[in-house]
């Protein structure tokens, strides 16, 4: 063999990989507000085997350009009953690259039950610091599968909860799981900032010394199991400054005999973000007795060690109700917890005395 048959073969040999790449089938991409169907196929020589390896079948979406900050719903659309086994990844990065991450990973299957037109929906949301517009999802099968997909805004009112039209539920909420806002950095162009939205309804700013009106509401799509889960109705009071080391009551004034059950909730850190500590906990209810104006009072101490000045107060009714929340830095003379209201309630809780307070507030949301 001479030397020139020689040299062609070993640049082929340099070439190959290369080519087995680009002979790779190509990504599908899905812009925000459309949808593309494909089905998954082989020639993934390049999987890396965390993802399946080169040997299953696959199908990959680009997803974008996001944008940082905004909240997504991704919609798989198939025929279930065709008993395929499938699994899909959440990828920062290209996965054919070796600078990606997998966010979050979900195997399930199509079920033997016969369902046109079937339908999975996962909510997520991109991290407000993201520097990449792109996210890949990874879709592997253990035979040939047929599907569509489809990214775009969250709809209003979709939650963990909602039933298809077979009654099955069919969303996954990735903010709800603690696995979303997706931080992208690997990929794409740089995410454009969204527009910063005013805060949901129900959330109430309250200064010491000062009282607002609250609704509660069912506006909070995403509130964890912990507090009750999405299907409750909220309001969250944001209350800032407070004083380390200082002594605050807070008043609760509502119209009594509305038979409304209700709780409160005292959280360090916001309850609808991912690093947050409940102190304490109670649960009542307005009662059957008609009482206009009727007062309960929360007597509470900040621990002087703290390094944050807010503290959220969360809300919960089992239906809508309108109450008023107050908040002072001067104690009324005299409260203690045997005090009682005009109609001969006892209407004080001192967390002090009850030892779940001073509350050490550290987490700053």
């Amino acid at each position: 063999m001479n030397k020139t048959v020689i040299s062609v073969i070993a640049i082929l040999a340099l070439l190959l990989p290369a080519a087995l790449l680009l002979a790779s089938p190509p990504y599908v991409e899905v812009q925000p507000g459309s949808a593309k169907s494909t089905a998954t196929q082989g020639g993934y020589t390049w999987m890396p085997g965390p993802l399946g390896g080169p040997d299953q079948l696959y199908a990959v979406f680009r997803l974008g350009p996001l944008t940082a900050g905004k909240a997504y719903a991704v919609t798989l659309t198939y025929d279930a009953g065709t008993d395929i086994g499938y699994a899909h990844s959440w990828i920062d990065g290209d996965p054919a690259a070796k600078d990606f991450v997998s966010l979050v990973g979900i195997g399930t299957g199509t079920g033997t039950r016969e369902l046109k037109g079937k339908e999975d929906k996962f909510l997520f949301t991109v991290d407000q610091k993201s520097t990449s517009n792109l996210l890949c999802l990874l879709v592997r099968s253990n035979k040939p599968w047929s599907l569509s997909l489809g990214l775009a805004d969250r709809p209003a009112g979709l939650t963990r909860n909602s039933q298809d039209r077979w009654g099955y539920y069919y969303v996954t909420d990735f903010d709800f799981d603690r696995t979303s806002p997706f931080l992208l950095t690997r990929s794409g162009a740089a995410a454009p900032a969204a527009a910063v939205e005013p805060r949901a309804s129900g959330y109430v700013e309250l200064a010491p010394n000062t009282t607002q009106p609250v609704v509660t509401a069912k506006s909070f799509a995403g509130m964890p199991n912990y507090f009750g889960g999405p299907d409750g109705y909220y309001a969250i009071v944001r209350m800032e400054p407070l004083a380390a080391g200082r002594r605050y009551e807070l008043t609760l004034v509502f119209d009594a005999g509305t038979d409304i059950g209700y709780s409160t909730a005292w959280v360090d850190g916001d309850p609808l973000g991912k690093d947050f500590a409940s102190f304490v906990g109670t649960g009542t209810g307005t009662g059957t007795r008609e009482m206009k104006n009727k007062q309960v009072k929360y007597l509470f101490t900040i621990d002087p060690k703290s390094t944050s000045a807010l503290m959220y107060l969360l809300l919960r009714s089992n239906k809508t109700w309108e109450l008023k929340v107050g908040l002072a830095d001067r104690l009324t003379a005299g409260l203690t917890t045997s005090s009682q209201d005009p109609w001969g309630y006892y209407y004080v809780t001192d967390f002090d005395l009850d030892r779940n307070s001073p509350f050490l507030l550290t987490r700053r949301q």
